[in-house]
């Protein structure tokens, strides 16, 4: 019996030697992706370009000159800012006291008319939304004097859309 008493003890010794009490550890992961905000200028008028016109076209009527739209993959509103190197006058190329008068610029993509000139001094606009189709962006020219001194008359138009 004794012996049997050692065995017992023995195996109640290696039972309770042999629970083992388990740990844990955890960990939350949080995964982005993040890609930026973009805004594109789209149709005809997109990029850097030089738009040449007839003296015809501008005496004193409304010509295109080409389509303007803007793109974007954010959400809410932008603003678009027109603005004229020469304060909406095509200025002579040597003699810059020389111009053809001021022009209006109108813009048709922005849900109704846009319209500026040296006049109106009105360059920002609001815009319902980041993604506006292409859209005509025409200019409009006071009539010419009977004589137009000979060169190039030019302005620079610079679009920017800026997202809100």
């Amino acid at each position: 019996m004794k012996f049997t008493k050692s065995i017992l003890a023995s195996a109640v010794l290696l039972t309770t030697s042999s629970i083992a009490f388990a740990a844990v550890d955890s960990t939350d992961i949080t995964i982005n992706v993040t890609k930026d905000a973009y805004v594109n200028l789209i149709g005809s008028l997109n990029s850097s370009l030089t738009v040449p016109l007839t003296e015809a076209a501008v005496n004193g009527g409304s010509t295109t000159l080409g389509t303007l739209g803007f793109e974007s993959n954010t959400t809410g509103t932008c603003n678009v800012t027109f603005a004229s190197l020469n304060n909406y006058k095509l200025v002579h190329d040597t003699n810059t006291a020389l111009d053809l008068g001021d022009y209006t610029l109108t813009y048709v993509g922005l849900s109704g008319n846009v319209s500026n000139s040296a006049a109106s001094n009105g360059n920002d606009y609001a815009a319902a939304s980041c993604n506006e189709s292409a859209a005509n962006l025409n200019i409009a020219n006071p009539v010419l004097p009977a004589v137009v001194t000979a060169g190039t008359y030019s302005d620079t138009i610079t679009v920017t859309v800026t997202t809100q």
